[in-house]
């Protein structure tokens, strides 16, 4: 008889234990559905993804800065970069916010420049040396695509939004 009482008290346990369980997991993953489907139901705000992109932009300016063994021409370039793409971005995020070049120089500014530095800073003296011909190359290469997409922004050439996205999304991407 002990051992009929003992088992329904221990079942009615298990079957509490699994309810209790089940309503802990519920709300979980109903929070973590409307987490993921909020971004995507609204856009991010211009102004905090331009923030987002030249804290990005300042944290890469420290970074070059602090670095003793760095070239002063590749600093002066890498600066002038971060100022076109600090003049551009705003502007094109007003301007022209569907655009696929305003997409690539965002996506310059938020993460590739930083990447490219970074990975340059990382490696050793020596490593350096033997990459310096192909950072400088890529520098060069990010330098006229920002000055290029400032005169296209300037001039207000439309015609030419498409050309230079299409330019940038092969070369970057």
């Amino acid at each position: 008889m002990t051992i009929i009482i003992v088992s329904a008290v221990f079942i009615i346990a298990l079957i509490v234990l699994s309810l209790v369980i089940r309503r802990l997991k519920t709300p979980k993953v109903s929070s973590d559905l409307e987490e993921q489907s909020s971004p995507v139901a609204e856009k991010e705000d211009p102004d905090a993804e331009f923030k987002k992109i030249l804290d990005t932009l300042i944290k890469l300016n420290l970074l070059i800065r602090t670095d003793r063994d760095f070239s002063m021409d590749l600093i002066l370039k890498i600066e002038s970069i971060i100022d076109d793409l600090k003049a551009l971005i705003p502007d094109m995020i007003t301007r022209y916010p569907g655009e696929t070049l305003t997409y690539e120089l965002k996506k310059i500014g938020a993460t590739h420049l930083f990447k490219t530095v970074k990975e340059y800073l990382d490696l050793s003296p020596d490593s350096r040396q033997t990459q310096m011909q192909a950072f400088e190359k890529t520098i060069e290469s990010l330098h006229e695509v920002c000055t290029r997409s400032r005169q296209i922004v300037d001039n207000n050439e439309i015609a030419e939004f498409k050309t230079m996205a299409h330019f940038l999304e092969g070369k970057f991407s």
